[in-house]
Formats: structure tokens, C-alpha cells, sequence
């Protein structure tokens, strides 16, 4: 056999391989369209494959044209062409007031001291936050998927965050004990995974992106915020595929729920020790006690990058996610942001906008937010969605391309679009293709 025919048959054989692979990979991603797709895909190629090699096998320039193609594929798939577009970041330096975050808002009620502090200084939000407040409570009854059972269990989740609220800070040991920053920084990143998070960076914490005063949680609301920390540690856990698979249900909630306890376990743990070394540190979690904006505190310290979605990607999970943080003025070694194409696939993608019933994710291009370009969501379309289900929906995390699971194939495509913007292009059809445009649930 000449080589030029051996090529060819090699390629063939790799070729379909690779798709049956993708299919059974796909069965047991329970996702039956792809599954089926690839099938397809794989007698198809197979047919096509068999029939042009009988009917150019007299010529090995003929057969040459096939594998020349799916090399030629290959090398514009993984090759990098230097067009990954960075966050543009111009900061104002202007903080955000916890107290305008709509989970802030959402809290105050007629007949409350806040509620009539707050909308006789903002009476631009009343009208609307009325109207939410008009929809049942997450989690209570009234919401499409509230259960009687279920529901306060998940609750009680959220209830035991709260209680870690009071915990986030303490003394400070008065022996500060001289520590090299690269091994207390390699030490907290190993005790961090240890505890569970599946991803761990070091960033400066910038001013602008604490906010200016407290907004919720146990600290006396409209005070004033002070946290003068140079450092913040981030850290990610993941949530588990099958469960964010079942969004907009209340699996979702339960999966949230527990990664937000899980998280402030770990933060808090991680700030008692470092105080213990006579550090000033502070954990930051859900409840609220919150000083910082962990979103983008997370892009500097290397986690992932924001998407069209509001949600930072991650480059393993995409925006299956939770995050946790702790501050402190502990000395350690930072991380750097990771640019690793996803503005340009949110750019193009839109899945996520498709897919959000509520519509609080843009089409349009993104807007200057206190200097940084970002798709801006409207939230309170968000929450009033969040209201009518009774849960956190997710459904722009379950649709995302990069909420895949970390496979040897999405893995190998995850390379891809984070090297070539051809990557980018093909690998927003292919996800149309195998998984289909628009959720059901």
C-alpha cells in the first residue's frame, strides 16, 4: 500500500474514532443529543470516508486532499493567533455601596427604618423593588418549585452561613511570627485545597473594589466600610455538573447552598489562622458579609474571567462556580489574570441571553461600568425570576458552553478557544449542533 493510502486510511480510522469516543463520552454525560449526533457524525464520516477512497484510490493526490484538510483543522484549531481580547479596565476609583445591591434592596420593607432611609435618598429604585417584594420570598411558599420539604431544608443551609457572618473576623495574636511570603502563600493555597476548593490565587486588593458601606448582614447597615487589607486570597469550588444539569430546579439551590457553606467554612478557617500568626485577616462570605466585590477580585487573582452571563468563568468549570474569599495584610506572592479568550466567545456565543427567561442578560455590546467594559445584566429582572420559581434558576450556568464537564474532549476543546479565535467560531456551532441552541426544562 503506498504511504500516501495509509495516511489516508490512518486518518479515517482516527477520525471516526475519535467521534464514537465523543459519543460514548456523551452517554455518559447523559446528553442524548449529542450522543445521537455523534453517531451519526461517525457512520457519516465512515460512508464518506470508504466511498471517496474507492472512488480516487488511483490517484494519492486525490487521496491527499482529506487528511491535508483535517490536519490544516487541526493546526487552525489549537494554533494561537494573538487575538485574545483582555477585559478593557480603566477604574474610576468610585466604590459600590452595598446598599444599592439588589440582595441588599430586596431586604427592606415598608414600616423598616432602611426602607425609608433608603428610597427617600434613591426613590429611583422604589417603584421597582415594590414590585419584587409583591413576589413570593426565594425559598417560601408561592414559588413554582418551592417544596415543603425541601425547601426550608435548603434554607437552613443559608441559615447556618448566616451564623458564620459573626465569625468572619476575631483578635489578632499579639506574636507576629516572620514569615517568608512565597511559603505562607504555597501554605494557605495547600490548606485551601485540602478544605475542599478546587481552585486557589492571590490578588492585590484594589479600593475600588470594596465596597463603601455595609448593606447587610450583622454589621450596623450604612456604615461606613473600612478595609485597608493589601491582599486577597480567592478561591473556587465547583459545582457539580448533574446538579447545575437540573436548573432551573431545586437541585440547583441545594448544590448553591452548600458550596456557600462549604466556602465560608474554609474563609473563616483560613482567617483565624492567619490572625493567629498575628495578622490582620477577614473572611468574606455569603449572608451578607461581604467588604469586597468577589467577581472581579477573582479575575486579578487568576480564577477565570467575567462573562456575558455576569458569572466569572473559570478555566476548568466554567461558570459552575462558587466563591470565597478572605483579606488580610499577611505578605504573600500574587497571581495574574488569565485572558483566555472568553470575551471573544461571549462576544459571538449569546446562548446565555437566548436562554434567560427573565431577559436580565444583554444582547447588546457591553457598557463602561465605573471604568471597566462588561455586559451589564439587569438584576432585578434576575431576582424577580429568582421570586417566581423559588429558587436561583442557573439557567444561563446550565447552557454555557464552558459549563461542560472537564472531560478529556472538552478539555481538548477547552485549549482550543482559549489558543485561536477559528477554535472560538467553530466551537460555538459545534455546541449548537451537539447540544441544541435553547434548554428544556
Amino acid at each position: 500500500m503506498h504511504p500516501i493510502e495509509l495516511i489516508y486510511v490512518a486518518t479515517g480510522i482516527i477520525l471516526c474514532a475519535a467521534v464514537l469516543a465523543f459519543a460514548v463520552s456523551s452517554y455518559f454525560e447523559k446528553k442524548t443529543k449529542a450522543f445521537m449526533v455523534a453517531l451519526i457524525f461517525t457512520a457519516a464520516i465512515s460512508a464518506v470516508w470508504l466511498a471517496y477512497y474507492h472512488i480516487f484510490s488511483f490517484s494519492m493526490i486525490m487521496l491527499s486532499i482529506p487528511p491535508a484538510f483535517v490536519i490544516t483543522f487541526a493546526f487552525l484549531f489549537f494554533a494561537p493567533d494573538g487575538r485574545i481580547s483582555a477585559i478593557e479596565i480603566d477604574n474610576s476609583g468610585e466604590r459600590v455601596d452595598e446598599r444599592d445591591v439588589m440582595f441588599a434592596r430586596e431586604e427592606y420593607e415598608p414600616g423598616d427604618s432602611r426602607y425609608d432611609a433608603y428610597y427617600s435618598a434613591k426613590p429611583e429604585y422604589k417603584e421597582i423593588d415594590d414590585a419584587i417584594r409583591e413576589l413570593p420570598r426565594f425559598l417560601e411558599p408561592g414559588g413554582k418549585y418551592y417544596d415543603p420539604i425541601r425547601s426550608p431544608y435548603i434554607d437552613s443551609i443559608f441559615h447556618s452561613v448566616r451564623y458564620l457572618t459573626t465569625r468572619v473576623d476575631g483578635e489578632i495574636s499579639p506574636e507576629r511570627k516572620a514569615i517568608e511570603p512565597a511559603e505562607i502563600t504555597e501554605t494557605l493555597k495547600h490548606a485551601i485545597m485540602k478544605m475542599g476548593a478546587d481552585d486557589v490565587g492571590i490578588a492585590p486588593l484594589r479600593q475600588e473594589y470594596v465596597y463603601s458601606h455595609v448593606g447587610r448582614g450583622p454589621q450596623k447597615w450604612g456604615s461606613e466600610i473600612f478595609n485597608n487589607h493589601k491582599y486577597a486570597i480567592m478561591f473556587a469550588l465547583e459545582m457539580d455538573y448533574e446538579h447545575v444539569e437540573s436548573a432551573p430546579d431545586l437541585t440547583i439551590t441545594e448544590e448553591s447552598a452548600s458550596k456557600y457553606l462549604q466556602g465560608a467554612l474554609i474563609s473563616v478557617e483560613i482567617a483565624r489562622h492567619i490572625r493567629n500568626l498575628g495578622y490582620s485577616a477577614r473572611a468574606h462570605i455569603a449572608g451578607s458579609n461581604y467588604q469586597i466585590m468577589l467577581p472581579p477580585v477573582a479575575y486579578d487573582a487568576g480564577l477565570g474571567e467575567p462573562g456575558r452571563l455576569g458569572y466569572l468563568i473559570s478555566p476548568r468549570f466554567g461558570p459552575r462556580i462558587r466563591l470565597g474569599a478572605v483579606t488580610t495584610d499577611l505578605s504573600l506572592t500574587t497571581d495574574k489574570p488569565k485572558n483566555f479568550g472568553v470575551q471573544d466567545f461571549c462576544e459571538k456565543c449569546l446562548k446565555c441571553a437566548v436562554n434567560c427567561p427573565s431577559g436580565a442578560i444583554p444582547y447588546k455590546e457591553k457598557v463602561s461600568v465605573r471604568g471597566v467594559k462588561k455586559w451589564q445584566l439587569n438584576i432585578e429582572k434576575c431576582i424577580s425570576y429568582w421570586r417566581i420559581l423559588g429558587t436561583d434558576c442557573g439557567l444561563c450556568m446550565k447552557v454555557c458552553p464552558y459549563s461542560h464537564p472537564p472531560t478529556l474532549f472538552h478539555n481538548i476543546v477547552r485549549k482550543g478557544i482559549g489558543r485561536s479565535a477559528f477554535a472560538r467560531g467553530i466551537s460555538i456551532q459545534a455546541d449548537d449542533l451537539f447540544y441544541g441552541r435553547k434548554a428544556r426544562f
